[in-house]
């Protein structure tokens, strides 16, 4: 059983940074011990599974987007606060210019996610830039789920989009698609080069609430212990 003391992390002695150097595992466990909150309590909260945080955390997995969405709702956070370490301000103006530094990076297991836009709180849309470097079909785990709609345009190269409902279909550079999210999809890279899309990701009860309430389970809520 997990001891209820928390332990601090050495990234929590460390000042609040920016810089890629900083992990996603050490803000998160930086995070937990402001909180005082143990894996256990964590766990609960985001309804992810206490192994896939504890590997996480010791940057043994790879967070997929899905487990991503989950952590910050659960700990109340923006997805680009949990992503870069800055929580974004409310802005009227709907707005903003994003600069190759501005760019927030980060990756799964199957996918390399640049999200545009980060510094826009209180948007209806997410707008991500994605390279797929799976090449083998997806596994029950590796499927992603959430409210609202998505499109999708490929970049370059080839992609498989799969569909929970529909059969799977191909996509090359210049073309594109439109999804309603709350069917699960995977994507896997058919050419030989890099494969590239943009994905823009719409929920419309999202401009109704705080940014952080978009970020909600990307995966089925009982799923764990994955990366």
């Amino acid at each position: 059983m997990e001891n209820s003391q928390v332990q601090a992390p050495a990234s929590s002695r460390r000042s609040k940074s920016t810089s890629p150097e900083v992990s996603i595992g050490d803000r998160l466990r930086a995070i937990r011990f402001e909180r005082k909150l143990t894996l256990q309590a964590a766990s609960k909260l985001c309804g992810v599974g206490l192994s896939t945080l504890s590997k996480i955390e010791t940057g043994q997995a790879a967070p997929a987007y899905g487990t991503l969405k989950r952590i910050a709702e659960g700990l109340e956070l923006s997805f680009e606060e949990l992503i870069s370490g800055d929580r974004p301000e409310a802005t009227s103006a709907r707005r903003t210019i994003t600069r190759e530094r501005q760019v927030l990076k980060f990756k799964s297991s199957r996918y390399d996610y640049r999200v545009h836009a980060s510094d826009l709180a209180n948007k209806a849309m997410v707008p991500l830039e994605m390279e797929i470097r799976a090449r083998g079909l997806p596994n029950p785990s590796d499927w992603s789920q959430h409210d609202g709609e998505e499109f999708i345009f490929v970049l370059e190269g080839e992609i498989e989009v799969r569909l929970s409902d529909y059969a799977p279909f191909r996509l090359k550079q210049g073309q594109s698609a439109y999804i309603d999210s709350r069917m699960r999809h995977a994507f896997v890279a058919c050419s030989p080069g890099p494969a590239r899309m943009l994905s823009i990701c719409y929920d419309p009860k999202h401009k109704q609430r705080t940014a952080e309430e978009f970020i909600d389970a990307s995966l089925p809520s009982r799923r764990s212990a994955r990366g």
